[in-house]
């Protein structure tokens, strides 16, 4: 625990360095914050602080930053002081998300929104098929070889894939067989949907012919797909980070690029956020994630709802001196608008 006198010196060297990038010394801690006590003695308390592990120097001459510790305090007691999300820019949240549905341009819209107004990296985790329920299913014929399946999940939202066809289908038989697949999957999960798909096939030799039977074949291939079993990762703005003084050096920036290009491990570090029941914005700092790339970052996410039921997450990463104050509130503002668009689409 800290007194009140190391709480806001503490805060104070966070909020200098989260504006400079560059180490803090007691001089400039005295100067701009007038706490009213000398340099000699500010300098005493960060040498505490630096014991207690909430600061560190990086050069024997230098001031002090602060270590992922010192930023963890910071960001836990950011209510004290945390700002609202100005209008011009909830507003501009509201505009750019409005009334869209179709699933890409959706996470692409807030992937790059958030990007725009933070100025650092825009993470989305898109909704995938075993975090959605059954609204409608529809083929559309392509040409003899192909056709269009459309699944539209409860929240509104829509799924494609294209699949080859084994025999030529017409499309009065998908039109009919679709009004069919549909009654008996709406509502269901994607575990019950295959189950669901499993029965009728059981029953299908008594029920349909050969090209009803392919039509339902042709649904469990959409379900079963691997790649709907995934979660799509949209990333926008990450050449932010080439301008972060944190990524000047060569290596760092190829080790975080490389960390980029492997979204699987965003993924996971995503996956335990959409695990997690909490209200609000979400912070991981440096090295609280297990990505050996990662640990020169923080996270700043939050999980996006149809109803109560987490569908996925957005988020921004940026140097662990993000402003904080700033981020969270656009994080939690546009999680609560897909929130709320994802749910007022349905209801209308």
């Amino acid at each position: 625990m800290l007194d009140d006198r190391q709480s806001k010196i503490l805060i104070a060297v966070i909020c200098d360095h989260i504006t400079t990038a560059d180490p803090v010394g007691s001089r400039t801690i005295a100067r701009k914050y007038g706490f009213g006590i000398s340099p000699a003695t500010i300098r005493n308390i960060m040498a505490d602080l630096e014991d207690m592990g909430f600061l560190a120097q990086p050069h024997t001459s230098a001031g002090r930053i602060p270590t992922d510790k010192g930023f963890r305090f910071y960001v836990d007691h950011l209510d004290l002081f945390q700002k609202s999300l100005e209008t011009l820019t909830s507003l501009k949240i509201e505009e750019i998300l409005h009334s869209e549905t179709e699933l890409g341009n959706l996470m692409k819209k807030a992937t790059d929104l958030l990007s725009q107004l933070s100025n650092q990296a825009g993470l989305v985790l898109g909704p995938n098929l075993k975090n959605t329920v059954c609204r409608h299913i529809d083929f559309i014929k392509l040409n003899n070889s192909q056709v269009l399946v459309i699944f539209i999940s409860e929240s509104g939202l829509v799924h494609k894939r294209v699949i080859v066809l084994e025999d030529d289908i017409s499309q009065d038989v998908f039109d009919k067989m679709s009004k069919l697949i549909t009654t008996e999957l709406m509502g269901l999960s994607l575990a019950k949907i295959r189950s669901k798909l499993v029965s009728i096939m059981e029953n299908e030799k008594t029920q349909f012919d050969h090209l009803y039977a392919q039509v339902i074949k042709l649904s469990q291939q959409f379900f079963d797909s691997e790649d709907e079993e995934k979660s799509e990762l949209y990333v926008g703005g990450t050449f932010n980070m080439i301008n972060q003084p944190e990524f000047m050096n060569v290596e760092k920036m190829r080790n975080l690029f490389k960390a980029f290009e492997e979204k699987r491990l965003l993924i996971h570090i995503l996956d335990e956020c959409l695990g997690e029941d909490q209200e609000g914005a979400r912070v991981i700092i440096g090295e609280e994630n297990l990505v050996e790339d990662m640990k020169d970052v923080s996270f700043v996410l939050s999980s996006y709802k149809y109803g109560e039921r987490s569908l996925g997450v957005i988020g921004i990463i940026g140097p662990k001196r993000m402003n904080y104050t700033q981020v969270i509130p656009i994080v939690e503002y546009t999680a609560n608008t897909v929130s709320r668009l994802l749910t007022e689409h349905i209801e209308a």
